[in-house]
């Protein structure tokens, strides 16, 4: 049985498993966790939009869309880890986030049948990133098993508005597009794509630069000064997160909401690779 533990965070407090290794030490240090990625959701959103989190974990990110779609709008969250999608409902239940919709789910380009490691043990001590586990990852008996899981398609949705869809299922965002191709030429959202896997990333690099979408590579980190609870980070492992942002022409304005000082422009897959290398760094250097 997997313990877990309620912390104080910016917005109230926020349930994560206890052997986590990257969200739980960012918000016990600082209340927070990938704060500029937080920042860029809420400015990417407004009151009434629809957005969309494959790969939701604990939902961090789910409540900041929640947050900024407001009452009128709508958020649906996909995670299909057992585990981390009941921490998931109990975080936007704790938030009164009703908005988002919660699914555990694979996303992905055919709807079927599926499964998922479904972590239910660990060592005494042993600390895990869960949001490493992918539709690849499996699991030693001792620890978990694989649990059924339903397999969806964006496109099954036949959502009639989406303005945001934010992509991190390690290295499978190529099969989470194909699935919502329908989607994406219907109703031009902006995509935030994890691409700390630049090889994986580079089809879809060539298919939105070529459909007319710019391309942003927005660079955050897991920790950062100034925080909620006023504490340096120096000496402290912190971690960078890439993410790629792919913006419609018309919907351009959008990247005056943002900081520009985490935004730098891609006009190539090579472009991309470049600035994807040494991701790992320290105190945000």
């Amino acid at each position: 049985m997997i313990e877990t533990i309620e912390l104080p965070w910016r917005l109230g407090t926020i349930e994560v498993p206890v052997p986590d290794r990257y969200i739980r030490p960012a918000i016990e240090i600082t209340g927070e966790y990938s704060g500029q990625e937080f920042d860029l959701y809420q400015a990417l959103l407004q009151p009434g939009d629809l957005a969309v989190d494959v790969g939701a974990n604990i939902g961090v990110f789910s409540i900041a869309m929640g947050q900024a779609v407001g009452e009128t709008g709508r958020v649906l969250a996909f995670e299909p880890q057992p585990l981390i999608f009941g921490i998931l409902t109990r975080n936007l239940a704790r938030h009164g986030l009703d908005r988002v919709e919660a699914h555990r789910a694979i996303v992905s380009e055919v709807e079927g049948a599926g499964q998922f490691a479904d972590v239910r043990t660990l060592p005494e001590g042993r600390k895990v990133n869960f949001g490493t586990i992918g539709v690849t990852s499996r699991i030693m008996p001792e620890y978990g098993g694989m649990a059924p899981t339903p397999v969806l398609t964006l496109d099954g949705f036949e959502l009639a508005r989406c303005d945001l869809i934010k992509i991190d299922v390690e290295g499978a965002e190529e099969a989470v597009l194909r699935g919502a191709a329908a989607t994406i030429a219907r109703c031009r959202p902006i995509l935030s794509l994890e691409c700390d896997r630049p090889n994986a990333a580079s089809p879809w690099v060539d298919g939105f630069l070529a459909a007319g979408y710019s391309l942003w590579r927005f660079r955050g980190t897991n920790l950062r000064a100034p925080n909620p609870k006023g504490v340096p980070i120096d000496g402290v492992a912190n971690y960078t997160s890439i993410m790629a942002l792919a913006v419609p022409p018309e919907r351009n304005d959008v990247l005056r909401r943002i900081d520009h000082q985490r935004l730098q422009p891609i006009d190539s897959r090579e472009t991309l690779e470049r600035l994807s290398r040494n991701i790992v760094v320290m105190n945000g250097s």
